[in-house]
């Protein structure tokens, strides 16, 4: 019999120390058996983790998931973690605010209204504009803004959308919707255009996917006019709509210059969105929506991605200038400050 090696207390030989590029691999392996990557594995891999939240059914859920398909997070340092798939906006926007998680996809003036009640929601750039939102009317209903008065328009009513495009028919046109147009309030953008397809509705103002939706359910309708042209045409400005927001918190914990290579991060997401519309579009099917909705939603223009970061001065007062006609509208309780863009 073998006796005890010398300095042990047993008869079996102190295992040896794992190095520490074993420790990272038996890690790893963990990794892979879990579908979770530990913080230490993803240091030791130079990728930063960061946690997002998507709303299921639309344009950005199909965007974030070919953004992790494609590997966009890790090509930029990052390891982007879907913290929850939501199918309640008003929930969404709820756990976005409190940071349940670090950055998502929403419309800019819920960040704007949001930072003014006190939360650290950060701008970083605007993905979309307001081509995306606009109104659909059947052959033999409006055909503007100004057509509207005297008739049905089905709306959400608690969307920004609707109340921007209120703000809008009155400051450019004097048309008062609630007065002038009678509102027919819809829980949802797809139930908007149900209402226009059941004779419920003149018109529908809805945004993209559910204006080419539309256009596919109902017969013989079509798009006369777009919220960004609407505002264009006054303004003579491009009109803020979806932007990249992030927690201030989650700005705070990330490393420095984190937040510009995240505009980088969805600048390639935005021109991978509109540079190969068959291949995102036939992601639609997953969120069971016909891949020709969403193909027809872009190649109209309305659907359009451009990452438009707010380091860019000429952004910034875009988005200042909207908010302005949104204050004395009377949308925003205030004049909106600079620190709702990330530094």
């Amino acid at each position: 019999m073998n006796s005890p090696s010398k300095g042990s207390t047993s008869g079996t030989a102190a295992p040896s120390r794992p190095s520490r590029r074993k420790l990272i691999a038996g890690m790893g392996t963990a990794a892979l058996v879990t579908g979770i990557a530990s913080p230490a594995i993803l240091r030791a891999q130079g990728l930063v983790p960061i946690k997002t939240g998507t709303l299921f059914g639309g344009w950005a859920h199909m965007g974030n998931d070919a953004l992790l398909d494609l590997g966009l997070d890790k090509k930029h340092g990052f390891q982007m973690t879907v913290n929850q798939t939501y199918n309640v906006l008003a929930t969404y926007y709820a756990d976005f605010a409190k940071g349940s998680f670090d950055i998502g996809v929403g419309t800019w003036d819920f960040f704007s209204r949001a930072y003014m009640q006190g939360a650290p929601m950060r701008i970083l750039g605007l993905i979309s504009e307001g081509t995306q939102a606009g109104f659909l009317g059947r052959s033999d209903g409006p055909s503007s803004v100004k057509d509207l008065k005297g008739k049905t328009l089905a709306a959400m009513q608690a969307s920004g959308t609707f109340q921007m495009a209120k703000i809008f028919a009155k400051t450019f046109d004097d048309i008062e919707f609630e007065k002038d147009v009678t509102i027919q309030n819809a829980p949802n953008p797809p139930g908007t255009v149900a209402l226009v397809a059941g004779n419920r509705a003149d018109a529908a103002l809805t945004w993209e996917q559910s204006l080419s939706l539309g256009l596919d359910m109902v017969k013989g309708s079509r798009v006369f006019g777009n919220l960004g042209d609407y505002y264009a045409q006054h303004t003579k400005r491009s009109m803020p709509y979806f932007a990249i927001a992030m927690n201030q918190n989650a700005i705070d914990r990330l490393p420095k210059g984190s937040t510009e290579k995240l505009v980088t991060l969805f600048d390639d997401l935005a021109k991978w969105m509109q540079g190969n519309v068959d291949t995102y579009a036939a992601r639609a099917a997953k969120i069971n929506v016909e891949p020709r909705v969403i193909k027809t939603a872009i190649e109209s223009g309305r659907l359009k991605f451009q990452m438009r970061p707010t380091t860019n001065p000429d952004n910034r007062k875009d988005i200042i200038y909207a908010a302005e006609l949104l204050a004395k509208g009377g949308m925003f309780p205030k004049a909106l400050d600079e620190g709702i863009f990330a530094a």
